[in-house]
């Protein structure tokens, strides 16, 4: 457990220090102000007009952040030979896989937390108390557990820039999975409808984690909602950082 810590600490202090990550979190910053004047200017209720494109910029900049910092964060080390030094002390493979897993899924999460505390403050200024901006930064920070691991994962054995092209489409192909599998239905075939929705199931399907509309038009979610986004985090998440430990336990550095 103290290798994993470390290792956690290091790869948090190293994404937070990286320009990149400033970066971004500058103009998500720019983003969720300017949501105030969009909501000037759009016709239609101001409140759901920044709650909806505030979220949206939640979204987006985590998603960055993930591709960008989870994506590069083991290529540079293992570009740099840095692991070896790590590795050479007692902390076996799995322990450092799992805590570079840990340090960039808190660089995110903190990320998340400022945006939606920002969020709910310019809410708050509009005269408008939605709590429920902290639901989203909660499954936001699930959803983009489940893609930290799958980034380090792809990480752990493949180059920088096939890592975050291949997270970049998990992304986008998770939020397909609803579609995918509805499209199966139409199909004539029984043996097509049956491999589109095996592949609708195969993928992950961050619609478990997708509230936004119903946040913004203040629809009621039954609890067990959140039982089962939970539930379908741990399965994802351990599912994908265990073959990220064992790929790069195979793995020559």
């Amino acid at each position: 457990m103290k290798g994993i810590k470390t290792v956690a600490l290091i790869t948090f202090k190293e994404g937070v220090r990286d320009r990149v990550y400033l970066i971004f979190l500058f103009f998500a910053v720019i983003l969720l102000l300017f949501s105030l004047f969009l909501g000037m200017l759009v016709i239609g209720d101001p409140t759901k007009i920044i709650a909806d494109f505030g979220m949206a910029v939640m979204s987006l900049f985590a998603l960055l952040i993930v591709v960008f910092v989870g994506g590069t964060s083991f290529a540079r080390e293992i570009q740099k030979k840095t692991v070896i030094l790590v590795l050479s002390k007692p902390v076996s493979r799995e322990e450092f896989m799992l805590g570079k897993i840990l340090g960039v899924w808190f660089n995110v999460f903190l990320n998340i937390i400022a945006m939606g505390t920002l969020l709910f403050l310019l809410l708050l200024l509009r005269g408008a108390k939605m709590w429920e901006i902290f639901v989203h930064a909660f499954l936001l920070t699930l959803e983009m557990g489940i893609l930290t691991s799958v980034a380090l994962m792809f990480s752990s054995f493949t180059t920088q820039f096939l890592s975050m092209l291949f997270t970049f489409s998990v992304y986008i192909v998770g939020h397909l999975a609803t579609t995918i599998k509805k499209a199966s239905m139409t199909l004539k075939s029984g043996v097509s409808r049956t491999v589109v929705k095996a592949v609708s199931y195969a993928i992950p399907n961050f619609d478990y984690f997708n509230l936004k509309n119903q946040i913004v038009y203040g629809i009621k979610v039954p609890s067990i909602f959140f039982y089962k986004s939970t539930a379908y985090f741990l399965l994802l998440f351990t599912f994908f950082t265990i073959i990220a430990m064992w790929v790069f336990k195979k793995r020559e550095v």
